[in-house]
């Protein structure tokens, strides 16, 4: 099972080989589309709660409401940097948006549907190392959900019909790399071209 521990004793012991790499892609003209991002905001306050966060374990079912709305899987690695103002300069990638109970959905809830994302919480970290990473959806949820430390973000949301219209701006926006489907439309990467040095 994936624990906080085995993560860090994973990560000591293939200190020397090289990293394995989680891909993102986000797309510029969605994380640049301000009006979009004000929208969604207001969307979000009107039909959601507030953003609730818990840490990611098998455990913590019985804490999520039996309730409808939407959720992340995020990895939220320890480095932190004091920032200025005092606010937490905290590093965290959306690995996963997903909904429960959307229109039509009766008996789905968030926590029925966390109870079905336990078995991907018990993934061995190891394998980031000693396998590749696998091409569908469960195999994937299993191979890096074993990141740690990782959150469970959620939100309930009563009018069923206006989950699936926000988790389907959500995944335009962050784009996540465990969800195979739903985010921006992208152009090709341009992998022929070589990269100029950086300099620091």
């Amino acid at each position: 099972m994936a624990t906080p521990d085995t993560a860090a004793r994973a990560v000591i012991r293939h200190r020397l080989d090289a990293s394995p790499a989680l891909e993102f892609q986000l797309g510029i003209t969605p994380m640049m589309d301000v009006p979009a991002h004000q929208v969604l905001q207001d969307d979000l306050s009107r039909f959601a709660s507030p953003w609730e966060r818990l840490s990611a374990t098998e455990s913590i079912v019985n804490a999520i409401p039996d309730e409808p709305g939407l959720y992340m899987f995020v990895w939220r690695p320890s480095i932190k940097l004091a920032m200025a103002d005092r606010t937490e300069g905290r590093f965290h990638q959306v690995l996963y948006i997903g909904h429960a109970g959307g229109a039509g959905q009766l008996g789905n809830t968030l926590r029925n549907r966390y109870r079905d994302y336990r078995k991907h919480l018990r993934g061995n970290p190891e394998s980031l190392w000693t396998r590749e990473p696998p091409t569908n959806r469960d195999d994937l949820l299993t191979h890096f959900l074993a990141l740690r430390p990782l959150e469970y973000w959620f939100a309930t949301v009563e009018d069923r019909s206006a989950i699936k219209n926000l988790e389907d701006r959500l995944l335009h926006l962050y784009n996540p790399p465990l969800n195979i489907q739903g985010g921006p439309t992208l152009r090709g990467r341009l992998s022929t071209v070589p990269r100029p040095a950086l300099r620091s």
